[in-house]
């Protein structure tokens, strides 16, 4: 069977592997369609500060179950959540699982970019897989995880409490947020980008305002419409320039996020005497638990959100490369593998 791995020299390549049995406990998942996430670019170029196991927004079909796993049945429709908490340690009672030493331990099996792929009983056990309704199509349930983890993320921000919000970032978790905050009741939202185009479609989304961080006139226009400053500012982006624009621009009081993974080598310079006298609260977000996978299928099937807009790149399997060529450039906005 094809898989798409980064471990060999020459990078990024569909290679040909053995097909993997489920053991007891296991669920072996037949890929139907797979999101490219900006941390699986990063990895490809060698910039990710996470593992080089590509894939974590698939969903596809059970195609055989290991011994003993109950609640499922080949042919069922399904997510695969590639992480998991265990449930037991200090950081999964406090609701911080995405932190516990055992999250990252377990992921798909050879990858979530594979024709099959294993679903280690330790996910299986732990509720990581999620039937998908039939109203529900592969294509709108690829966004389960990032939607799932921008959840998590304006929970810990505490976004409904904001009035206000700027969103950096007008890529496909950045678009993701300005939909979250727009159904959250957020009333006014803006967006920050360097791309025109990812900015004319974030209007195009529900943002009220949207300027180039970099083009002061426009910044200062465009922040007009904020009193004060926005109470809340999301970093959909690991930038550090964005991270220190965010800390400057919101208001007294106010709530910084820093959602974007940011490089492994990445530094920011803040004023410590502003940051100490504004009140600013800055709070960090990684990745999401099976309580915000759970929320993110009921939004999904329940037609609460749409995602299909951001759709822009559709590519087979065989042709991932494309897809990561495609994803890397700024007039896309989120490439699928379908298979």
């Amino acid at each position: 069977m094809k898989a798409v791995l980064i471990d060999s020299p020459e990078g990024l390549q569909v290679v040909e592997v053995p097909r993997p049995a489920p053991k007891d406990g296991e669920v072996l998942v037949r890929l139907r369609c797979c999101g490219i996430c900006g941390t699986d670019v990063e990895k490809v170029h060698g910039e990710g500060i996470t593992s080089r196991i590509l894939g974590h927004e698939e969903v596809g079909e059970v195609a055989e179950l290991g011994s003993g796993v109950k609640g499922l049945e080949v042919g069922d429709r399904v997510f695969a959540h590639h992480h998991v908490g265990c449930g037991e340690c200090g950081l999964c009672r406090r609701g911080k699982s995405t932190y516990c030493s055992e999250y990252s331990k377990h992921n798909l099996v050879p990858c979530g970019l594979a024709e099959y792929f294993i679903v280690p009983r330790y996910n299986v056990d732990r509720g990581a897989v999620l039937k998908l309704p039939d109203s529900l199509g592969y294509e709108e349930a690829s966004f389960i995880e990032p939607l799932a983890c921008c959840i998590l993320g304006l929970d810990q921000a505490e976004a409904t409490r904001a009035s206000s919000a700027i969103v950096y970032g007008a890529g496909p978790v950045g678009l993701t947020h300005l939909k979250l905050l727009r159904s959250f009741g957020v009333k006014k939202v803006g967006i920050a980008d360097i791309s025109d185009s990812r900015l004319a479609l974030g209007m195009k989304m529900g943002a009220e305002v949207a300027f180039n961080p970099s083009e002061e006139q426009g910044r200062r226009d465009a922040l007009a419409v904020f009193d004060g400053g926005p109470e809340l500012v999301v970093l959909a982006t690991g930038s550090s320039a964005a991270f220190e624009d965010g800390i400057r621009t919101v208001a007294r009081g106010g709530t910084v996020l820093l959602f974007g993974v940011p490089r492994r080598d990445a530094t920011a310079t803040i004023g410590m005497g502003r940051f100490f006298l504004n009140g600013t609260r800055l709070v960090t977000s990684y990745a999401a638990s099976e309580r915000e996978t759970s929320s993110a299928l009921a939004m999904l099937s329940e037609h609460r959100i749409d995602v299909t807009d951001m759709i822009t790149h559709r590519f087979p399997l065989e042709r991932t490369a494309e897809a990561f060529a495609a994803a890397s450039q700024q007039q896309c906005v989120k490439a699928l593998v379908t298979n």
